[in-house]
């Protein structure tokens, strides 16, 4: 949105704003921005009735400051700065000052972290034993197999182990009914 056509109007405005942004929030007061924009009143309470019935009346005064506080908002938030490449580049950093120092656990602390960022260490998503990451009941019946330590199971166990995997849902959806009747006839 521009400014607005009325240059009392945009005074007013930013006027407001400004009292936000730097003045006393206690003490402000629209009717001291009225004033303060050349609004002639014989006092305080005449000008902050003034100031409300302007501010209801004209309605794109409010939208404007509304504009100009998040204008100066955005001014005033800190940039952070969250990229991948500085968290790297202070990792790296950290690791040098450790190494300089012989700070063997501040070492260990950089390496880890850097692997953590540039995901060189195994996360939930490469852990074979996670079933978040199962496509299939293939892949669930393998992953239950693994488990229990069997490292690299056959076709024909994963199907057994697919099948123990169904009579188990199968037993829990069972309990689960009879408890249900149970509740509902007490």
């Amino acid at each position: 949105m521009p400014a607005l056509t009325n240059p009392r109007h945009e005074a007013f405005a930013q006027a407001i704003v400004a009292g936000l942004l730097n003045g006393d929030r206690e003490s402000f007061s629209h009717g001291r921005a009225y004033q303060r924009v050349g609004y002639l009143t014989t006092n305080q309470n005449a000008s902050d009735a003034a100031a409300s019935r302007l501010l209801r009346k004209v309605k794109p005064i409010m939208a404007r400051v509304r504009e100009l506080q998040a204008e100066a908002n955005a001014r005033q938030q800190t940039k952070i700065d969250l990229s991948r490449e500085r968290v790297g580049r202070d990792l790296d950093t950290a690791s040098r000052l450790a190494k300089e120092q012989g700070n063997a656990s501040a070492i260990v602390s950089s390496a880890l972290g850097i692997a953590k960022v540039f995901h060189s260490l195994p996360n939930s998503e490469q852990n074979p034993l996670d079933f978040k990451s199962a496509t299939n009941m293939h892949d669930i019946g393998r992953k239950l197999l693994m488990t229990v330590g069997m490292e690299n199971p056959d076709v024909a166990s994963i199907e057994q182990a697919i099948e123990a995997n169904d009579a188990f849902i199968e037993r829990l959806e069972t309990i689960a009914a009879q408890a249900s009747r149970t509740i509902e006839s007490e």
